[in-house]
């Protein structure tokens, strides 16, 4: 945290305001559970696709001459430069992430319960996470 700066800052209070939020608003259902199998089994499979969706386009737009940069949290996310995507994702892949992890711990302390859907949020941010490093290690030197 002591390397951010005002864009970091911002963007790490989006996403605690957010997660807040949604566990504001949250209804939990008691049928929920019932549910589960469903969310552990899509969650494998969000896992896998996002975790080769990633390197695959990375290098598919590397091969049609996009140059990409480092994703760096104190960046902006929404920018238009194609070069600078990976920033767009590593803040929605650090959002899902987020909200995954605080509603599953939420539903785990409160209720004594699992809770599928928080997992499969979880799964899926650190699929594209991973997704996102390997695509910049596939890249190799090509990156900036």
């Amino acid at each position: 945290m002591k390397n951010w700066n005002k864009t970091g800052k911002v963007k790490a209070l989006v996403i605690l305001v957010m997660c807040v939020l949604s566990l504001i608003l949250f209804d939990y259902n008691e049928n929920a559970e019932e549910r589960n199998d469903f969310y552990l089994g899509i969650s494998l499979i969000t896992f896998l696709v996002a975790l080769l969706f990633f390197p695959l386009v990375i290098k598919l737009w590397s091969v049609f001459g996009v140059k990409f940069q480092k994703p760096n949290w104190n960046e902006n996310p929404i920018s238009l430069n194609y070069s600078k995507s990976l920033n767009l994702h590593l803040f929605v892949a650090f959002w899902i992430i987020s909200y995954g992890f605080l509603k599953t711990i939420f539903i785990a302390i409160k209720f004594n319960k699992l809770y599928g859907e928080g997992i499969m949020f979880l799964v899926t941010g650190i699929g594209i996470f991973i997704g996102i490093k390997l695509g910049i290690a596939w890249l190799g030197n090509k990156i900036e």
